[in-house]
């Protein structure tokens, strides 16, 4: 209590606000799959363990690098100069994780399932097991898992149902799905999703194409050379005896099981070999310049955070250019597009298109739920997910408090005030704020003398979301003069 010396009136000023909602935020995304390594130096594994990353260096760092390079063909002139190429990859996390942050991502959260196999195995049990190992994790508002791409049709629908279904059951995230690579149209996997659940989560198609991570070596171009359409090796091609050398260590390594040794061994065999044989080089940075597919969730969800922070979760992920790729695996006539986004049982999915003049754009925002109009559109649910969880995480403070119109007062005053700033941001719609929404909690109103008695306190509120012009109708009048 301050000191009073000379005799007068004095005025204190007191805080009486009322306590503010804490946001959650509503773009951390977690991503489910396989990683060349999940260990931390402190702490140990980091399998089936959720953990927060803020760059793609921090996930090297725990995780390793991307899998190495499927190559199916690489052809060479008479002078062993690259050509052409083809190759693929068994595993997508690493490749989203680039997208994601190349579009704008920032905090993410991994689960990593188990390593990579020399088969390209991906099993339907362990990613489940890892969505199931985020159940408990409060912060994560947006859920993947790219590698799910590479499970048949009928793993990938179960496991992609299971997603949808934390969504639904924890209502403070929401899924991004990918359908198969070569479900162009998505018919496949329309039937594979099922039709529960269908509100927390989109799709997007067709997929993506990047170049490479740097993962293709000696021990992914052995056996694939041509040279005027005849096989040849490696060392058909150099006369120098150190290059030769160094390509019988590596096919020595190559022989024995892929163990960390080994695979580290043959990592600084390939740079030593890079740094001593021109052509070698030139045939990596050729290999360089090829593309190879990925699911688009990865970039979609690094969309979502980009516009998030620029504009706000309730604006439309749409009409934004997809960064980090190379073109897409698929174009679509106007009919398509059409069927993509109004099939007939709903199951909307969203399109990446090319425009002229403005690159390739997310061109869609529909939720899997396209059938129902409360739910149709992305920023709605994520909105309206992302007040639940905000407004539910900061009402906890009151549990306990005394039920009685003090505490109701407090509770309305608090959610009404963080409305409120939503509307005066834009995301709800209305020209005042006892349009936009309504904040109940009292005896009469959300309760009765019963639940008082047992230690109900019962809050209401209600909003009007804004929801994105999808189809912007221009109507000319011309009015012709007489001559």
């Amino acid at each position: 209590m301050p000191e009073y010396l000379v005799p007068g009136v004095f005025v204190e000023e007191l805080a009486q606000l009322p306590p503010a909602v804490a946001e959650v935020d509503s773009a951390l995304p977690a991503f489910v799959g396989y990683t060349a390594q999940a260990k931390r130096s402190k702490t140990g594994d980091l399998r089936r363990v959720a953990q927060r990353i803020r760059s793609l260096a921090e996930f090297e760092a725990f995780y390793g690098q991307a899998a190495p390079g499927i190559v199916h063909r690489v052809d060479i002139d008479q002078h062993g100069v690259f050509q052409s190429g083809s190759m693929a990859t068994a595993y997508y996390l690493y490749d989203a994780l680039r997208l994601f942050y190349a579009n704008g991502g920032g905090d993410c959260y991994i689960v990593s399932v188990g390593g990579f196999s020399a088969s390209g195995r991906v099993s339907g049990s362990a990613l489940l097991g890892g969505v199931q190992a985020l159940a408990t994790v409060g912060e994560v508002s947006l859920l993947l898992c790219p590698d799910a791409a590479a499970l048949s049709a009928a793993a990938r629908g179960s496991l992609q149902q299971a997603v949808l279904a934390q969504c639904a059951g924890c209502r403070d995230r929401f899924a991004v799905v990918d359908p198969g690579r070569d479900d162009r149209l998505g018919v496949g996997f329309r039937q594979e999703i099922g039709s529960a659940n269908l509100g927390y989560g989109a799709a997007y198609a067709p997929w993506l194409l990047i170049h490479p991570a740097p993962c293709v070596g000696y021990a992914q171009l052995r056996g694939k050379l041509f040279r005027q359409g005849e096989p040849v090796s490696l060392a058909d091609l150099t006369s120098d005896p150190a290059a030769l050398a160094l390509l019988d260590q590596l096919e020595t390594l190559s022989a024995l099981p892929r163990r960390a040794a080994v695979v580290v061994e043959m990592a600084r065999l390939d740079k030593a070999l890079a740094d001593c044989c021109p052509l070698y080089r030139e045939l990596r940075a050729g290999m360089a310049t090829l593309t190879v597919p990925c699911p688009p969730s990865g970039a979609v969800v690094g969309i979502y955070a980009r516009v998030d922070r620029e504009r706000g979760v309730w604006k439309a992920p749409a009409n934004v250019v997809v960064n980090g790729i190379a073109g897409l695996a698929a174009a679509y006539s106007r009919v398509e597009l059409e069927s993509l986004m109004n099939a007939g049982n709903g199951k909307a999915i969203n399109p990446i298109r090319q425009i002229a003049g403005q690159g390739w754009l997310v061109w869609g925002a529909r939720t899997l739920a396209s059938h129902d109009n409360e739910w149709l559109y992305v920023p709605v649910r994520r909105l309206c997910s992302q007040l639940e969880a905000s407004i539910r995480q900061s009402t906890g403070r009151f549990v306990f408090e005394p039920n009685d119109a003090g505490t109701w007062l407090r509770v309305r005053r608090m959610i009404e005030d963080y409305l409120l700033q939503k509307w005066q941001a834009g995301a709800l719609q209305g020209a005042r704020p006892e349009q936009a929404f309504f904040v109940r909690c009292g005896l009469g109103q959300t309760m009765t003398a019963q639940d008082i008695g047992a230690g109900r306190m019962i809050v209401e509120f209600g909003l009007a979301a804004v929801r994105p012009a999808e189809f912007i109708v221009l109507r000319c009048a011309f009015e012709m003069q007489a001559g």
